[in-house]
């Protein structure tokens, strides 16, 4: 299998089994003419003491998921190209009202004109959907069913310069849309069209070791909402690859939004990203992660100042058998309020290779949030077990 079908199969993987920590199966291809159709499947049975995500009167749920997947790929000349489908179907069982059916449909194509020349597109759409009680992601603690919604996504990424250059600078422009499609009465101020545009500067100092310097702007604008906005970064860091065990990017810079609406308080300040990777063996791998942002609010708060944090180590015990220990941490501050949220999760997960094309897993997860809000604290406890299959 080369590297471009995997690393996609393991970003499939890793999108719908968030709740059990796993690597991806292999899949065998089924030849379509000059094209190859990877067929996959993935079946999830859960339970969760609290699936409302509510203070008090918690519901709790066995909960059944069943995920088919189908990637088609191909290449020709210098150009990769995938299209992928999958569907998800969510079955409560002591809550039908919280079943759902979601789908996902991605188009990728990566042309590498030459060792100086990248273009790299993607379009995406998402009829998805809200779980009850997570408000910052856009349900209300009232809520009685999911809230479902499309989402498109485009974007293109063009890169000059090699590797190995000196220099190196990528241009990135992408375009947002969601709609929400039930209780339009609450739901209708969420909706959203956003556009970015952004550039990255890249120079070696050292043989694995790149400076960085970024600028990127987007605009959002609601279709019921004055929180029409506009958000600059400006950002310097680091870049490195496998210096020490080490691989990473670190950026930290300048963030400012500014809002339509005059009567709405612009906001600036610092802004930070980060993700490093460790290697302290070849069979043991630890990631940390962080950042910053002023991001989007679902309330009546013009935006939430929010704090990312987290850790995870994967370490294979064998060829086959592989544990997975996380613990991320989000901390809100929403403005125009004395409101903060902190947001602790652990996971802890098991996954088994039993063949090429089979996987088992078991995963818990473990979620604490604390709210200023009366009635926005909650604890959570889920336990899945999972079974990945292919041809």
């Amino acid at each position: 299998m080369n590297i471009y079908i995997k690393n996609t199969l393991v970003v499939a993987g890793i999108a719908c089994l968030t709740s059990t920590p796993t690597f991806a199966i292999e899949p065998a291809a089924v030849e379509i003419g000059e094209l190859n159709l990877y067929p996959s499947i993935t079946l999830k049975t859960s339970h969760n003491d609290n699936i409302a995500s509510t203070e008090t009167n918690e519901i709790k749920s066995w909960i059944t998921r069943i995920n088919p997947n189908f990637a088609l790929q191909g290449e020709r000349d210098n150009t990769q190209f995938e299209l992928s489908y999958g569907l998800e179907k969510g079955r409560y069982h002591s809550s039908s009202d919280d079943d759902y059916l979601d789908h996902t449909l991605n188009g990728l194509i990566n042309i590498i004109g030459n060792s100086r020349n990248r273009i790299d597109l993607s379009a995406g759409y998402n009829k998805g959907h809200d779980a009850r009680g997570q408000e910052t992601g856009g349900a209300q603690s009232n809520q009685v069913q999911p809230l479902e919604y499309d989402l498109a996504t485009l974007e293109a990424i063009y890169t000059y310069g090699g590797k190995e250059a000196k220099g190196r600078i990528e241009l990135q422009a992408n375009l947002a849309d969601k709609k929400y499609s039930n209780f339009k009465a609450t739901t209708a101020s969420k909706n959203y069209s956003k556009n970015g545009a952004g550039a990255t500067f890249y120079y070696r100092v050292t043989g694995k070791t790149s400076a960085l310097f970024e600028v990127n702007r987007s605009n959002i604008n609601y279709d019921a909402s004055n929180k029409d906005s506009t958000t600059t970064k400006m950002l310097t860091g680091l870049s490195w690859d496998a210096t020490a065990k080490t691989t990473g990017k670190i950026k930290v810079g300048r963030s400012n939004k500014d809002f339509d609406d005059s009567s709405l308080t612009d906001t600036d300040g610092l802004t930070w990203d980060g993700l490093v990777i460790w290697n302290p063996k070849s069979y043991s791998t630890v990631s940390v992660n962080f950042g910053q942002e002023f991001a989007e609010s679902t309330t009546n708060d013009a935006f939430i100042d929010t704090n990312n944090y987290g850790v995870n180590w994967g370490h294979f015990w064998s060829e086959e058998l592989k544990s997975t220990l996380a613990f991320n941490s989000t901390v809100e501050d929403f403005s125009n309020s004395l409101r903060k949220d902190t947001a602790n999760t652990l996971t802890f997960g098991l996954n088994h290779d039993i063949k090429r094309w089979l996987n088992l897993g078991v995963g818990y997860t473990f979620t604490d949030k604390k709210s200023d809000l009366a009635g926005g604290s909650y604890e959570a406890n889920e336990i899945t077990f999972t079974l990945q299959a292919s041809l």
